[in-house]
């Protein structure tokens, strides 16, 4: 895996217009999970023009961040819709723009179902409903993943368990979405504008990223209550809900005492011999022109063998 020579693009853009900040000096940090709420972007721009910083926001709604490397991987790791800008200086012959944007905020926060389903509906045609409710400001709905038809069909849940009779939704689309999930086990998330599912004890297809000292992991990875902490080199391949593979002897373990009882961190859960984990958390963190460039991640085990996961893994390094 060639990890060498940073690569990175900032785009501001509203419909087919847009405005390539990719040649001046800036850095981010981004904050993605599958929490069931907007991830966020924070990203700092060096000595633009005036007027350039009086375009971003206004006339420039939308930005997208990509990042990788020139000879490797390189994708995007943001998009979403511009929130805030502040504009200030670091020294006398250095200025500023500070850009916060929120991705799905507005379908999270404005959009309302009002809508009847009748008996017989499938999983999938539910949640169709739910996300293809527009949202009451006029921000276009969200759509499902391309890989959310076959999660969805292959949960535990499964596409078996049909409406027994006909329903009425009418409130704010997020909430029937997290009625939806604990209905038929999944979490949900919205990352770069679309509505991502992933089962419960399962992850999204497609190859694991293999993580060791040769191929970007940094430092020793912990292994706490709340799942297994990480952090790498930035590497656009890890999304929330995919999958990492991480070997065992690489992390450490936490022993906690309590009430004269000592016992692991449920090392049958927080870590797993196959050394499979899906990514819950990832905060991607770079600087076009400092140290910076790694990505932050809480890790959860689970076991690719299940039936009802996912499909098959193959690895990439």
């Amino acid at each position: 895996m060639n990890q060498f020579g940073r690569k990175a693009t900032l785009i501001v853009s509203t419909g087919t217009a847009g405005l390539n900040l990719s040649d001046f000096r800036f850095k981010f940090q981004t904050q993605n999970s599958d929490a069931q709420t907007p991830n966020t972007l924070y990203v700092r721009v060096y000595n633009l023009k005036d007027d350039t910083v009086k375009r971003i926001g206004t006339e420039f709604g939308a930005i997208t961040l990509q990042a990788g490397y020139e000879d490797g991987n390189f994708g995007i790791i943001f998009s979403g819709t511009i929130k805030q800008t502040v504009t200030g200086r670091e020294r006398n012959v250095d200025s500023y723009v500070d850009i916060w944007a929120a991705d799905g905020d507005d379908w999270y926060n404005f959009s309302v179902i009002n809508q009847s389903i009748v008996a017989g509906q499938t999983p999938q045609q539910v949640i169709d409903a739910i996300t293809g409710a527009a949202s009451s400001n006029g921000t276009p709905p969200v759509k499902l993943a391309s890989d959310a038809s076959g999660l969805i069909a292959g949960a535990p849940a499964g596409a078996a368990q049909t409406l027994s009779r006909g329903k009425v939704l009418f409130g704010m689309s997020r909430d029937y979405a997290r009625d939806w999930a604990q209905k038929y086990g999944f979490r949900w998330s919205i990352q770069n504008g679309q509505f991502v599912v992933v089962p419960i004890a399962g992850y999204r297809p497609n190859e694991a990223v293999v993580l060791s000292s040769t191929t970007g992991l940094i430092g020793i990875p912990e292994g706490t209550q709340g799942g297994v902490q990480v952090r790498a080199l930035l590497n656009p391949l890890i999304r929330i809900g995919c999958l990492v593979q991480i070997a065992q002897s690489d992390i450490n373990h936490i022993t906690t005492q309590q009430q004269g009882l000592t016992y692991s961190a449920a090392i049958a859960t927080v870590t797993t011999a196959a050394g499979f984990y899906r990514v819950m958390q990832a905060e991607f963190t770079g600087d076009m022109r400092g140290r910076e460039w790694y990505v932050d991640m809480v890790c959860l085990a689970v076991d690719v063998s299940a039936s009802n996961q996912s499909q098959s893994v193959a690895l990439t390094g």
